[in-house]
């Protein structure tokens, strides 16, 4: 009886060792994962996808290998035009290497554009199911995008990706979706210094589209202008320009034009410019009457 006691006594020692010996190799697991030395475990299913061979060569410590090869089968589907095909290579590749940033990007790029072009210029299908199968990939990307946030949230350069996405005319903007990307770029630990300014003009542009934020807008923009002589950019200037008589500012509240461009022939040019992308959302308030005004004065 005592022999059966002390074996349970060793069993419940060995149980409770091996289960704080699992907690720590997991939590230790997760630290190098977010270190990014350590890949993340498969996702379930991802075997049977990969098939018993690479999912043996995966499982080997292979997994750079196996999604390369994937990369090239995608290719292949793209030239195809195999979009759904290229959707499921991807899934595979972005879960053998979720860290490569390159592999989201490049993934969503297919499906936003490549795919979404391909259905808005299939002229042998109706309208109705060429726009709806344009929205539909458009949409695909940027849930694939995302998705690449969810497991890469430092990343500047999926945030970046959303950004560009929704504030692209071509497609279906949605400029504060894409304002708020912006920010999340801007807010991430990874972006280059030297990509900041950038990004912060980009996120002004977005801002400046959406019309009842044009306050908010011009503060953003003044802020800019003011900052330092790279972001007098002709785009910059030009939207100051416009929503400063969108607001009915006084001469006291606004940049004078003197300030803004740097002589009548640049206003000339710069607004000009402006106007030919009218169809971009930008406002063009009193943009046509000064053009009219400078073209006289010639």
């Amino acid at each position: 009886m005592r022999s059966l006691f002390h074996l349970f006594i060793i069993l419940c020692v060995l149980a409770g060792f091996g289960a704080a010996k699992l907690r720590y190799e997991d939590q230790l697991q997760q630290r190098l994962v977010s270190l990014q030395l350590l890949q993340p475990p498969l996702k379930e299913g991802a075997n049977l996808q990969l098939g018993q061979t690479g999912a043996a060569v995966a499982l080997g410590g292979l997994r750079s290998l196996v999604a390369a090869i994937w990369n090239l089968r995608a290719f292949l589907h793209f030239e195809k035009l195999d979009w759904i095909k290229l959707e499921e290579s991807y899934g595979i590749i972005t879960t053998l290497q979720p860290q490569n940033i390159s592999y989201w990007d490049t993934g969503a790029w297919h499906l936003h554009t490549n795919a979404s072009v391909y259905y808005k210029e299939k002229k042998d299908i109706p309208p109705l199911r060429r726009a709806a199968m344009q929205d539909k990939y458009i949409k695909k990307g940027s849930s694939f995008l995302e998705e690449g946030v969810r497991q890469n949230p430092d990343s500047w350069r999926l945030h970046y990706a959303l950004a560009r996405l929704w504030s692209d005319p071509h497609k279906s903007p949605d400029y504060a979706r894409a304002l708020k990307h912006y920010n999340d770029a801007l807010a991430t630990k990874s972006l280059p210094d030297f990509k900041r300014g950038q990004l912060n003009r980009f996120a002004f542009y977005s801002l400046a589209r959406v019309p009842e934020k044009a306050k908010d807008a011009y503060a953003l923009g003044r802020q800019l202008f003011d900052a330092t002589p790279r972001n007098h950019t002709p785009n910059l200037v030009s939207i100051l320009f416009a929503l400063q008589n969108k607001l009915h500012l006084s001469e006291k509240e606004s940049i004078p034009e003197k300030q803004l461009f740097p002589n009548a022939k640049a206003e000339k040019f710069f607004l000009g410019n402006y106007w030919r992308h009218r169809h971009q959302n930008y406002p063009m308030d009193g943009v046509k009457i000064k053009l009219s005004e400078l073209e006289r004065a010639r």
